[in-house]
């Protein structure tokens, strides 16, 4: 599966922002979300993030449930700096 988030589109910030793509990452069908601006069935199982955030975008793949959940409770800034970290 594949999501992409516009961030820049959000306007929620703060604790909400980060509780909501905690949601997203986690539960992609199953919560409302509102800075994603498309879910895209690709047939992988891992799942894609795509970020757009501060006129950048920020790609990341999620291989299985663990890393989800790790992702998950890290937030926005954790999200960022580990894609960053990558390039």
């Amino acid at each position: 599966m594949r999501i992409l988030i516009d961030h820049d589109l959000c306007q929620h910030g703060g604790a909400f922002a980060d509780r909501c793509l905690g949601a997203t990452i986690r539960y992609p069908l199953g919560h409302e979300r509102y800075c994603t601006a498309q879910i895209e069935d690709d047939g992988r199982p891992e799942l894609t993030v795509v970020l757009h955030m501060e006129g950048q975008e920020y790609e990341l793949v999620l291989q299985d449930e663990l890393e989800r959940r790790a992702v998950a409770l890290e937030g926005w800034p954790a999200f960022v700096s580990s894609v960053a970290a990558d390039d």
